[in-house]
């Protein structure tokens, strides 16, 4: 037996499966079908009534398919149709606001390992004030005065407002945070 069949002068394929169709066909009655459920929900229709809207589209756009085949894909997307439905009634403000929601805890999460961070790294920042204040900075300052490092050392903490500078500002983040707490 042929899988095939002339009809009105075409031979089209009997056994033809949804999956088969091209992802254009499949988006064109995806859409129908979506429009049928609207109208099923609205008007009260039964599956057989909201897809006879639907198999007249497919006709008018010369798709071969077979009825049964529109049925099953109908009855296996009606939670996804009734998921959309609700998505698009649902005021938009909701939307926004579950953003800036996400988005506001995305930062405040960053933020929290960053203070983290931050608290953890007071010990070294205590070890370079210990240092900064201490006679060793003052002779490695009066070193470098003296030409006896190299010209391409890194000299952050040989400047005089390098150290100072950073250790202000680490107050005024720490009085920050706490005043924050």
């Amino acid at each position: 037996m042929s899988k095939h069949k002339m009809v009105n002068g075409k031979l089209l394929q009997m056994n033809k499966s949804y999956k088969q169709l091209k992802e254009k066909q499949k988006t064109k009655i995806g859409n129908w079908m979506y429009q049928a459920f609207k109208r099923q929900i609205n008007e009260g229709l039964s599956d057989d009534e909201a897809l006879d809207y639907v198999f007249e589209e497919i006709e008018k756009a010369e798709i071969w398919i077979p009825d049964y085949e529109i049925r099953h894909q109908y009855k296996a997307k009606k939670n996804h149709f009734r998921n959309r439905l609700y998505r698009e009634n649902l005021p938009k403000h909701l939307f926004v606001m579950e953003g800036i929601l996400d988005r506001a805890n995305g930062r405040m999460n960053v933020l929290e390992k960053a203070i983290e961070e931050f608290e953890k790294a007071q010990d070294e920042i205590k070890k370079l004030e210990e240092y900064y204040t201490s006679q060793q900075w003052k002779d490695d300052f009066a070193a470098d005065e003296e030409g006896k490092y190299p010209a391409d050392l890194k000299r952050g903490i040989l400047s005089e407002d390098g150290i100072y500078n950073m250790l202000e500002r680490n107050k005024e983040l720490l009085q920050r945070i706490r005043e924050e707490s």
